[in-house]
């Protein structure tokens, strides 16, 4: 195994597998406005967060309304749904093998941050980790070093020491998140949405 002092987790489809909750959340809010969501468009939707899927929806399919009243829209309906999220295979045994060597463990994820917690709270995995930062919480955005620098720099306030990035583990499930992390000088293991190799064997 790799030598691993600190591990840093992507949330979205590397915690909990919220790709196609993501997707029916804009698809079904937007039936009733008279958009309609065309199948090529889930890929956009993916690597994108609710405020920049508002702003090409609203450029390109003609959606007339403010933002933030598009986020409340969209997010009632994830909330109301938020149960049906499932936890991503082989996380929890992962969680507790880090936990059991008193490896901190944090999330950084590009979501927003109500987003990002009702999942992870939804699930009951809020409490493995020593914070977790959300794009409210850094500029930029992955692949970026900076959201894995920042979380750099938070775990070094908490621990009160000084941590060599390489020695942080990242487990992200998208390419511009292992950019991101590769950027900032840590180790990554990518595992793709879909891929459901066991996380601790391949360490």
């Amino acid at each position: 195994m790799i030598d691993i002092g600190y591990v840093f987790w992507d949330s979205d489809n590397t915690l909990v597998n919220t790709a196609q909750h993501h997707w029916r959340k804009h698809l079904e809010s937007l039936k009733p406005l008279g958009i309609t969501l065309d199948e090529e468009y889930k890929k956009r939707i993916y690597e994108n967060n609710g405020s920049q899927n508002w702003e090409w929806i609203t450029a390109e399919l003609g959606l007339d309304m403010p933002c933030q009243d598009y986020l409340d829209l969209i997010d009632g309906w994830y909330f109301s749904h938020i149960n049906e999220i499932e936890i991503r295979s082989g996380v929890l045994g992962a969680l507790e093998h880090f936990k059991s060597r008193n490896i901190p463990q944090a999330v950084v994820s590009n979501g927003r941050r109500r987003s990002v917690l009702a999942a992870l709270e939804a699930k009951d995995l809020a409490p493995h980790f020593e914070f977790i930062l959300c794009k409210e919480d850094y500029e930029g955005r992955k692949p970026d070093p900076v959201p894995y620098t920042t979380a750099l720099l938070k775990m070094e306030e908490i621990e009160k020491i000084k941590i060599d990035p390489a020695t942080c583990l990242v487990i992200e499930d998208d390419p511009l998140g292992v950019a991101s992390a590769k950027a900032a000088g840590m180790q990554c293991l990518h595992r793709p949405i879909g891929d459901d190799f066991d996380i601790i064997s391949s360490l």
